[in-house]
């Protein structure tokens, strides 16, 4: 499957939680996942609906294996 992206606000609404710490719970960790955030500002230009999605500058947290 080819990498995505998502542009995300700063918190869950689910529980309040930064958007940061939400992913950190809840990004797959499975053989082959990736999750990784970066701030929109650190990444100006960046296209959301690329297909597949670029890396992000400055990622501000990663989760899974294949990162």
């Amino acid at each position: 499957m080819p990498a995505n992206a998502q542009a995300l606000g700063n918190y869950s609404q689910v529980d309040c939680s930064t958007t940061f710490q939400w992913l950190q719970r809840t990004s797959p960790t499975e053989a082959g996942e990736c999750t990784e955030a970066a701030w929109a500002s650190d990444n100006p230009g960046y296209d959301v609906d690329a297909v597949p999605a670029a890396r992000l500058k400055k990622v501000q947290m990663a989760v899974g294996p294949a990162c």
